[in-house]
């Protein structure tokens, strides 16, 4: 006989509505039933949350911490599979039960990034998430950059063996997107990587000469991807020429648009926005182009994303509803509006009958919330200090 587990005790956000009060019945490692009242079963493991909010696990589609987490300092280098475990266990302590890592995919890219490793990045990230250390959900998220021709065939094989779930084109070169001039690209990877003026401006100008034929490629790429039913995205987008060109290559989402014409244009038509949340906790944008918060309030926002700070992500949403107007927007920023992105058949992000029981408590009484517990298909992966019982 399969252990019943009731969630009781306090508020509760389903993915969609917030409710004053509410009660998650899981069963076999799904959610069997969610109550708009506090009700009480005999042989059922209890879980009381003392008056915290009950909601979904938060569901992360872009994180860049495991390339941070590989090299701590520059040319400092750890194992993948110690990067990643320990990720796992800070995902958990963040609420965070699906976490996308963004791999970035570049010919000529500095650091990390090459195809090569790349690759082995994607492969360990699911060979860990197939293991039974793993407490969170792993998924991949493939930024192509490009123009990169060596890494073409290895994300296409990548997807055709069912190893990527999220795909998305960045393209970083001077005069457009993030960088709107070569000073700018200059001193970004003078100061990330510390290399010679000369070489970087070297490489910026076969980025520009190749960059028509680039797109080429990556309309090849987009079909490829696509046919497969993966979503994608288009990262830094910033005219509304360039909006035109990712939706005709079948691309639903912009993720950190740079201005806010941009966003406007790909709200009117349809696609989703997804932005970052460490943006929204400080309010300004690390590159100095469009505010979360402007997003938020002109009601253009599908999601946030933790990009480089996980703990960041419940933070933005709780402090979303300022500019939402409403708390139960703010919360689907970080569930069920990125979740429902993902296409998932665990329906993630959402606390629905016959959904995988990814869900977190969070305590908001002190100055920064933090989460108290985290289930993860109905298993507690986290704890600070709830304590379960049988009723």
């Amino acid at each position: 006989m399969t252990l019943k587990k009731l969630i009781l005790g306090g508020p509760l956000f389903d993915g969609v509505s917030l409710s004053p009060r509410g009660t998650v019945l899981i069963e076999d490692r799904k959610i069997a039933a969610v109550y708009p009242d506090t009700i009480h079963m005999i042989n059922t493991k209890v879980i009381d949350v003392q008056g915290r909010l009950i909601m979904p696990g938060l569901v992360d589609l872009h994180s860049d911490s495991l390339e941070r987490s590989i090299e701590k300092r520059k040319g400092v280098f750890f194992d993948i599979d110690f990067a990643v475990l320990n990720l796992d266990r800070q995902a958990a302590a963040c609420g965070i039960t699906t976490f996308c890592h963004a791999v970035s995919f570049d010919d000529n890219e500095l650091g990390l990034r090459s195809p090569e490793e790349a690759e082995h990045c994607v492969r360990a990230i699911k060979a860990f998430n197939d293991s039974p250390q793993a407490l969170v959900k792993h998924r991949v998220h493939i930024r192509y950059e490009v123009g990169s021709e060596r890494s073409f065939q290895i994300v296409t094989r990548l997807v055709e063996e069912g190893l990527v779930d999220l795909f998305s084109i960045m393209d970083h070169t001077p005069g457009q997107g993030q960088f709107k001039s070569m000073a700018a690209y200059v001193r970004y990877l003078t100061c990330e990587h510390q290399v010679p003026e000369h070489q970087i401006i070297e490489k910026a100008r076969q980025k520009q000469a190749g960059n028509a034929r680039d797109w080429e490629l990556v309309s090849t790429l987009a079909h490829t991807v696509g046919s497969a039913g993966i979503p994608m995205l288009s990262h830094d987008d910033d005219t509304l020429e360039k909006i035109d060109l990712i939706r005709a290559l079948g691309i639903g989402a912009c993720e950190f648009p740079i201005t806010l014409e941009a966003a406007r244009k790909a709200g009117d038509a349809g696609m989703h926005i997804f932005m970052g949340a460490p943006n929204l906790v400080r309010d300004q944008s690390t590159s100095g182009s469009l505010k979360a918060s402007d997003v938020l309030r002109q009601d253009l926002c599908t999601g946030l994303v933790s990009d480089y700070y996980p703990e960041s992500l419940l933070q933005a949403a709780l402090m979303g509803k300022k500019h939402t107007g409403s708390p139960a927007s703010a919360l689907r920023q970080v569930t069920a509006g990125p979740g429902d992105y993902l296409c998932a058949p665990a329906r993630p992000g959402r606390l629905t009958r016959g959904a995988d029981a990814d869900i977190i408590i969070v305590d908001q009484s002190h100055t920064w919330a933090h989460i108290t517990h985290s289930l993860v298909k109905g298993r507690t992966v986290f704890n600070t200090q709830l304590h379960e019982a049988v009723a």
